[in-house]
């Protein structure tokens, strides 16, 4: 079985989980064992962007490990956008932070370094339906042409497998590999490398998808929001926030409120459907402080 986990902080738990692989924009890192592979997603330490990559991390992984080991400004930050989406959390017992997240996550257990592992693979979790691979990365290979990396969110791709891109172009999959190794299907939670034909690398970016079905990128939404009670922020016409949606961020606008429910415009058009999660982050903290589910697109 495949795990994707967000690791918001402390690279030495990440490492202890994995080997570092790619490091250019999220920091991943890589385990097998036995039949189960462990990939962590972990944002970079850059200050002006670490908040979306955490968003990031937490939107695609199906599962948040806390690390208590530094208590902090940005710990508080990390529990409270783990508290919005609602997702299994492990919070290693470091130090004691009962007090921080009794009453504010719902979903998790403390466990210590050594048992880490184990907790992470006895959580199991399945996404079905139709395919859909959220794309990270695209660039050129000699011999091979344009490779895709991104994660299954959804479903199962086959080799020679025909999908949709973001830009309505239908691409073939010449062959997929995943932690290094040639396989001839993944299914969700997989972090999967693939040769494509009937798109250049260029055509692609990070946010993009890749479904069974055609789609459009869109330019607004109506959505369900669910403000963190620390934010004191109140949903209001003409507000601008960082809207991230898995790998898609984009400045948003909100046009109009109705209690929970919003209208919201963007800046330009992402790659987001109907269902799908996000965070709004703004300037100040906690930075995320809202998440909320896509209820039409517009």
């Amino acid at each position: 079985m495949n795990y994707i986990v967000s690791v918001p902080v402390n690279e030495d738990v990440a490492a202890f989980i994995g080997k570092k692989g790619s490091e250019e924009g999220l920091i991943f890192f890589n385990r097998k064992i036995d039949n189960d592979i462990i990939v962590v997603m972990m944002p970079p330490n850059k200050e002006d962007k670490i908040y979306y990559n955490l968003a990031e991390t937490m939107l695609i992984s199906g599962q948040v490990v806390i690390s208590t080991e530094t208590v902090d400004k940005f710990l508080g930050e990390v529990i409270v956008a783990a508290s919005l989406l609602g997702k299994h959390a492990i919070v290693l017992n470091e130090n004691d932070i009962s007090k921080m997240i009794n009453g504010l996550l719902k979903d998790f257990e403390v466990c210590s370094r050594n048992e880490l592992l184990a907790r992470i693979v006895a959580h199991k979790e399945q996404h079905d339906g139709d395919l859909r691979i959220d794309i990270d990365k695209a660039f050129p290979v000699k011999g091979i042409g344009t490779v895709i990396l991104g994660v299954v969110t959804r479903g199962k791709v086959m080799v020679h497998d025909s999908v949709y891109h973001s830009s309505g172009k239908q691409v073939s999959i010449k062959s997929i590999q995943s932690q290094d190794v040639d396989i001839s299907e993944a299914g969700y939670g997989t972090r999967v490398g693939l040769a494509v034909k009937g798109i250049e690398y260029g055509e692609v970016d990070k946010g993009d998808l890749f479904t069974a079905k055609p789609f459009q990128k869109v330019k607004g939404m109506t959505a369900s929001i669910n403000i963190s009670s620390f934010a004191n922020e109140k949903m209001e016409p003409g507000k601008r926030y960082m809207l991230v949606s898995n790998f898609s961020h984009v400045v948003s606008k909100i046009e109009e409120v109705d209690g929970q429910n919003a209208r919201i415009s963007f800046e330009k058009p992402i790659s987001v459907l109907q269902g799908d999660s996000f965070m709004l982050i703004r300037d100040q903290s906690p930075r995320i402080f809202a998440s909320g589910k896509i209820t039409s697109l517009a």
